[in-house]
C-alpha cells in the first residue's frame, strides 16, 4: 500500500505495510484490522502512518551521511539500554527480532562489499547470514509459542509445549521452541491423516487395495501394488512428510481411489519427533530399467498404437497433410476445448510419481491453450512442428514403431520425457500437461489412443482457502460464493471436512478429508467444465456418485443444486473461529 504524489515531495511512496502496526499488532506486509472484530482495515492505523512517516524520512536522510557516521548512529541506538525501557510485550520481542534480521542482513552485504576493494571477508557472508536467519527463527517461534491460545491460530501451527507450572507462557530456549513446533507438526499431520483415513473408508467402504511399500528414513519410499485384480496401478515413487501419509497418497493410485493398505518390506518407519524435509536429493526418481519394464510391459496398448498410425496412413493424404493436420486440431478445439488449470499446491507434503500408458484423450490442459498452436514459439515454425512430425510418424515401418515412440516418448528419451499431473476422479484419472507439451499436442491431435508419460499426483490439499480457488478479480464476493459451494458439496455428501472461517465470511479455510474429485472445489463454471468433460470421458460416472444429469449442465445449474435449502449432515459444517 503507497501513497502517490507527483515529483520529488519527502513524503511521496511512503509504504506503510512495510513496518508494524503498534495499535492492531499486525505484522508488516499484513493489513491493519479493527480492534473488535478483527475485520480487514481498508485504512492504516495512524500510528502505523506516523511510524511510516517517520522511518521513511530517516532512511532516505540516512543515506546522504558517510558511512562511518550512519554505523555510530546504529551503534548508539542498539549498544546501549542504559535509561530505556526494555520491551513492554512479547510481540514488541517478535518485531526486535525481525528488525535485527533485517539489521544483520544489512550489515553483512555492507561490510563485505565496501571492504571487497582492499581484503577479502567473504567468509564472513554465510555465519552472518545465518545469524541473520536464526534472529528470524526465533522472532517466528516465540509469537507462534504467544499465540497458542488464541482460537483464530492456524491448526497447523499448533506447538506441543513441554509442561509448566505457573500463568502465562513458559521461558523457553530456542531449542525446546523448534522441537515443539516440530512435534506439533507431526501431530497435526497424524491426526490429518486419520480423519482422511476414516474418511475415505466411510465414502468407498471396506473395499481396500494393498501395497509393498519400501521406507526410507528421509521419507523417500518404493511402492508395488499387490496384485487383486485391478490391473491398472501402477508401480510408484514417492516421498513424503511423514509415514502416515504414505496410505492416503497410493490410496489414490488407483483407477479409482479406495483406501489402502500398506504392507512394510524391510524395516518399518520408526516413530518420528519432526517431519521429514523435502530437498532435491529426496525427489522420487524413475529409473531407465525401471522406465523401459513399464514402458514393455503393455504390449497391447503398443499394438492399438500401432493399429491407429496405420488407419492414418491409410486416411492422410501427403500433400495435403498441414490442412488436414489444422483441420483436425481446430475440430478438437471445438469439440473438446482445453479446461482451465486447477488450483496451485498448497504445501509440499508429498510427492508421489510413477511411468505409465495413459489415455490420450484424458489430457485436459496443456501451457500452451490451444489444440494445435504453439504460441510461445515463432508462428512459422510452431505451425510446421505437428505437420512435420506427423509425416515422421507415418513414415516409420510397423516393425519400428515401438522404437520410434521409445525414442520420443520414453521416460529417459531424447527429448526427455512427457510429464503430467494426475488428477484423480472417480471413474479414472484426468491429466494435465506440465512438460512435453507440443508431443501432448501431437498425440490429441492425431487422436493416438495411448501416450506414455511420467505422471505425477496431484496431492489433495489438506487445507485450501477460499481465496486459493477465486480468481482475485471476483473479489470477496466470489470468495463467498465459494464458501457457499463448499457447504453445498459438504451436505452432498460429496466431500468431507470442516469449514473454518479466518476473520470475515468470505475469507473461509476447508480442512479436507475427502473430496470426490478435485476440481468440485473450484468455482461454477470452472468446476462445471470438468464435470461436462468427464461425463464425456466416462458417462454416468458422476450420476453413479450421486451427481444428477441436470447439474451438469451449467454453472447456474450446478450452483443452484449445491445452494439447494437442505440440511447439513450432522459431524460435518463450520466451525465457529472469533
Amino acid at each position: 500500500m503507497q501513497t502517490k504524489a507527483s515529483g520529488a515531495h519527502p513524503l511521496s511512496g511512503i509504504a506503510v505495510h512495510d513496518w508494524p502496526c503498534d495499535r492492531c499488532h499486525a505484522d508488516p506486509r499484513q493489513p491493519c484490522r479493527t480492534l473488535r472484530s478483527g475485520k480487514q482495515r481498508r485504512v492504516a492505523h495512524l500510528a502505523r502512518w506516523s511510524t511510516a512517516v517517520v522511518f521513511t524520512l530517516a532512511t532516505r536522510w540516512l543515506p546522504r551521511l558517510p558511512v562511518w557516521d550512519r554505523l555510530t548512529l546504529a551503534i548508539r541506538a542498539v549498544g546501549s539500554t542504559d535509561g530505556t525501557a526494555p520491551p513492554a510485550a512479547w510481540n514488541d520481542v517478535t518485531a526486535l527480532l525481525w528488525q535485527a534480521d533485517q539489521l544483520q542482513k544489512a550489515l553483512v552485504r555492507r561490510v563485505v562489499d565496501d571492504a571487497d576493494p582492499y581484503v577479502d571477508v567473504s567468509e564472513l557472508r554465510r555465519p552472518g547470514l545465518h545469524l541473520a536467519a536464526t534472529m528470524k527463527e526465533a522472532g517466528n517461534l516465540l509469537r507462534q509459542q504467544y499465540l497458542q491460545d488464541d482460537p483464530r491460530r492456524a491448526e497447523v501451527d499448533t506447538m506441543v509445549l513441554p509442561e509448566h507450572e505457573g500463568e502465562g507462557p513458559a521461558r523457553l530456549t530456542l531449542a525446546q521452541l523448534r522441537a515443539a513446533r516440530d512435534l506439533g507438526q507431526v501431530h497435526v499431520m497424524t491426526a490429518d491423516m486419520a480423519r482422511r483415513a476414516a474418511a475415505v473408508e466411510a465414502a468407498s467402504g471396506s473395499d481396500t487395495v494393498r501395497w509393498s511399500v519400501r521406507w526410507d528414513p528421509s521419507g523417500r519410499f518404493d511402492a508395488e501394488p499387490v496384485p487383486d485384480g485391478d490391473g491398472d496401478r501402477p508401480g510408484v515413487r514417492g516421498w513424503v512428510a511423514h509415514p502416515s501419509i504414505v496410505a492416503d497418497e497410493l490410496g489414490r493410485w488407483s483407477a479409482r481411489p479406495r483406501a489402502a493398505e500398506v504392507g512394510w518390506r524391510g524395516a518399518p518407519p520408526s516413530p518420528s519427533t519432526r517431519l521429514c524435509t523435502f530437498t532435491s536429493a529426496a525427489m522420487p526418481r524413475v529409473t531407465e530399467e525401471q522406465a523401459a519394464a513399464a514402458f514393455m510391459a503393455r504390449r497391447d496398448v503398443i499394438a492399438e498404437i500401432v493399429a491407429e498410425i496405420d488407419s492414418l496412413r491409410r486416411s492422410f493424404q501427403q500433400d495435403r497433410l498441414r490442412e488436414e493436420v489444422a483441420a483436425r486440431a481446430d475440430r478438437l478445439q471445438a469439440e473438446e476445448p482445453q479446461l482451465p488449470d486447477l488450483f496451485a499446491p498448497s504445501d509440499s507434503w508429498a510427492c508421489t510419481r510413477a511411468v505409465e500408458w495413459v489415455r490420450t484423450r484424458a489430457v485436459v490442459h496443456t501451457p500452451d491453450e490451444v489444440w494445435g498452436r504453439f504460441d510461445r514459439d515463432d508462428p512459422e515454425q510452431a505451425g510446421r512442428w505437428i505437420p512435420d512430425r506427423t509425416a515422421e510418424l507415418l513414415a516409420v515401418g510397423y516393425a519400428d514403431v515401438p522404437a520410434y515412440l521409445t525414442r520420443h516418448f520414453g521416460a529417459h528419451s531424447e527429448s526427455g520425457a512427457v510429464q503430467l499431473l494426475r488428477i484423480p476422479g472417480p471413474a479414472g484419472p484426468l491429466y494435465t500437461v506440465s512438460a512435453g507439451s507440443r508431443r501432448a499436442h501431437l498425440c490429441r491431435v492425431l487422436g493416438l489412443p495411448w501416450m506414455f508419460s511420467v505422471t505425477t499426483m496431484l496431492s489433495l490439499p489438506r487445507r485450501i482457502e477460499t481465496t486459493a480457488v477465486t480468481p482475485t478479480e471476483h473479489g470477496p464476493e466470489g470468495a463467498r460464493e465459494t464458501a457457499a459451494l463448499w457447504r453445498g458439496l459438504l451436505a452432498r455428501g460429496l466431500v468431507r471436512g470442516e469449514l473454518i472461517p479466518r476473520y470475515s465470511d468470505w475469507v473461509v479455510e476447508f480442512r479436507i478429508e475427502y473430496a470426490l474429485a478435485p476440481w468440485l472445489l473450484l468455482p461454477a463454471d470452472r468446476a462445471t467444465a470438468y464435470n461436462q468433460r468427464y461425463e464425456l470421458l466416462h458417462p454416468g460416472a458422476l450420476a453413479d456418485a450421486g451427481i444428477p444429469d441436470a447439474a451438469l449442465r451449467s454453472p447456474e445449474a450446478w450452483r443452484s443444486w449445491l445452494t439447494a435449502a437442505i440440511a447439513t449432515p450432522a459431524g460435518v459444517g463450520d466451525r465457529d473461529v472469533p
